[in-house]
């Protein structure tokens, strides 16, 4: 029985998954460093787009990166929270830490 835990695709889901992840992390760095932007808000900015390029626990950093653009009450808030959500349904893919971290494992006898 398998239970509810993110797989890590390989091959072009893998890759697609790295584009998502790297696009929502530029998307939030646009976002963050905006003139508008208090301090505290461009370094939680830049943390989550390092943990995003990373994947380092990316359902957390995703769902919090969803939380950030839902405070900013515009189109490109929402199109960005929508993408966040996304990534953490699908999780971070095998090109990521996460993979690396928490993936599959062999166990030898």
């Amino acid at each position: 029985m398998r239970g509810y835990t993110a797989s890590f695709p390989r091959g072009s889901a893998g890759a697609g998954l790295l584009l998502l992840r790297l696009a929502l992390a530029a998307q939030l760095l646009w976002q963050g460093a905006g003139a508008a932007a208090a301090w505290w808000q461009t370094v939680l900015a830049a943390l989550l787009s390092l943990m995003l390029c990373a994947g380092l626990l990316t359902p957390v950093a995703a769902a919090l990166c969803a939380c950030y653009h839902l405070m900013c009450l515009d189109h490109t808030g929402l199109i960005g929270a929508a993408t966040a959500i996304a990534l953490v349904l699908m999780g971070p893919g095998a090109y990521a830490a996460d993979a690396r971290l928490f993936g599959r494992r062999k166990i030898l006898m």
